[in-house]
C-alpha cells in the first residue's frame, strides 16, 4: 500500500512538474522534453536584438561653450586706424553628441557562452540646441563687417573642434554603455559567460 501511494506521489510531481513547464513556457509543448526557451536563444533572435541596441545611441554627451571670435582686416601689412577692419564677437550656445557602436557578428559558443563583436565607438551626430544661442559684444568696423549666417558657421567650427579635443571621452563612454546594455539583454536569455569585443571596421 506505502509502494502503491509512494508511485502516486511521484507520478502526480511529474504531472505538475510538466503542467508547470507548459503553463510558463519551460516546456516546448510540440517536443517536451525540449526547452523552449533554449530554442528562442538562436542567432536570428539574439541578432536582432542587439542591431536594436545598437541603433540607439549609447551616450549623450551635453556641453556648453563660450566662443569668442575676432579679425582683423590689413592694408597690406598695416592695420586699419579706428577699428575700420576689426570685427570681434562673444557667442555661447550649447550642445549635444550622441556616441554608439554598430553591431558586426555573434558566436555562440554554447548555450551559456556568447561572444559578441561590435565596431569601435564613433560620434553618430553632433547637434547645436538652437534655442541657446546667445550673441554678445558685437564689434564691426565699416571694412569688415559681419554677414549674415556667420554665427552659425563659427559654432560650427567650433562645434567639431570641441568634439575632436573630446573624442576619446566619448568614444569610451560609448563603448562602455553598449558592453552594458548588451550584457545586460544576454543575461536575460539565460547567457552567463559574455564577451563583448571591439573591433575596426572595414
Amino acid at each position: 500500500m506505502k509502494s502503491y501511494i509512494k508511485w502516486i506521489s511521484i507520478l502526480l510531481a511529474i504531472i505538475l512538474i510538466f503542467f508547470i513547464g507548459f503553463k510558463f513556457d519551460i516546456f516546448d509543448i510540440r517536443n517536451p522534453f525540449s526547452f523552449s526557451r533554449q530554442e528562442e536563444k538562436n542567432s536570428a533572435i539574439i541578432t536582432e536584438g542587439i542591431e536594436r541596441l545598437c541603433n540607439l545611441s549609447t551616450v549623450k554627451y551635453r556641453y556648453q561653450e563660450i566662443l569668442e571670435y575676432s579679425n582683423t582686416v590689413k592694408l597690406g601689412e598695416m592695420k586699419l586706424p579706428f577699428g575700420l577692419g576689426d570685427k570681434k564677437v562673444l557667442i555661447t550656445y550649447r550642445a549635444y553628441a550622441n556616441g554608439g557602436c554598430r553591431f558586426i557578428k555573434l558566436e555562440e559558443a554554447s548555450e551559456e557562452s556568447i561572444k559578441v563583436y561590435l565596431g569601435k565607438g564613433q560620434i553618430l551626430d553632433n547637434v547645436l540646441d538652437l534655442d541657446s544661442v546667445n550673441i554678445y559684444d558685437v564689434q564691426q568696423g565699416i571694412f569688415n563687417r559681419f554677414n549674415i549666417g556667420d554665427d552659425i558657421v563659427l559654432i560650427n567650427e567650433d562645434m567639431k573642434k570641441y568634439i575632436e579635443e573630446n573624442k576619446e571621452e566619448i568614444i569610451s563612454s560609448a563603448e562602455k554603455n553598449a558592453g552594458e546594455l548588451i550584457e545586460n539583454f544576454l543575461q536575460t536569455l539565460g547567457y552567463t559567460s559574455i564577451e563583448v569585443i571591439f573591433e575596426n571596421q572595414v
